[in-house]
């Protein structure tokens, strides 16, 4: 989940998934890549037979969606609820989308797990009221 709390000296070795902005990014433990295969081993299995979500979903629970991008199914959970529209963040990514409903599914309970990746700030590091941060990421996408 995410944590605001600021650990001085705690060292971690990660790996980078999403960056929001200039200052902000998700990164996945790198203990965690084994745990990260067999979710996504089961989630390939469970989630073309699951059932999508039919009446309004709980944004307090972890769904199954299926990623516009590649097609395969990652877990998320639903921020926003627009008609037949969901925003959903990919819990062990960091990124997130808009989804059809008909997109999100019920995922095994074994599947609810805490996620893979955390969201980091960039401590001490002051950006121009001016500055634009998703500019950032438009530079961020070209690598």
């Amino acid at each position: 989940g995410e944590s605001d709390e600021h650990v001085q000296g705690a060292l971690e070795d990660v790996v980078g998934s999403h960056v929001e902005d200039a200052v902000t990014f998700w990164a996945q433990n790198v203990s965690r890549s084994e745990d990260l295969l067999k979710i996504s081993r089961v989630l390939a299995e469970a989630c073309p037979r699951a059932n999508a979500v039919s009446s309004k979903p709980d944004l307090s629970k972890i769904y199954g969606g299926c990623f516009s991008e590649d097609g395969c199914w990652y877990r998320c959970v639903v921020q926003q609820v627009i008609k037949e529209k969901c925003q959903v963040l990919y819990i062990d990514y960091g990124n997130s989308e808009i989804l059809n409903t008909s997109d999100i599914v019920e995922i095994p309970s074994n599947l609810r797990c805490p996620s893979v990746a955390k969201k980091y700030r960039l401590w001490g590091l002051q950006i121009p009221n001016n500055q634009d941060l998703n500019m950032f990421e438009e530079v961020s996408n070209r690598f």
